[in-house]
């Protein structure tokens, strides 16, 4: 599995998962990658950041990681 992010000015960074994924894999990921790639991508503040409505990504602990550091987010309608 892969775990990337990209925006408008490029790709971040692009990790290989080896391990099946859990909520605190994916929020450690995030912490690891995720503003580094901001950063190298040289985003300014106001960035949203959005992510499907898998489990691990909506699960309570990782809302609350996500409010913590001031993620703002884009919120998706569930699909069935």
């Amino acid at each position: 599995m892969l775990w990337g992010c990209f925006s408008a000015k490029g790709p971040g960074r692009l990790i290989r998962v080896k391990e099946r994924m859990n909520g605190a894999m994916y929020r450690e990921i995030l912490s690891d990658n995720l503003l580094p790639s901001a950063r190298a991508l040289q985003i300014k503040r106001g960035w949203v950041f959005q992510h499907d409505n898998d489990p691990k990504h909506t699960a309570r602990a990782t809302k609350e990681w996500l409010r913590k550091k001031h993620f703002k987010q884009v919120q998706l309608a569930s699909v069935t």
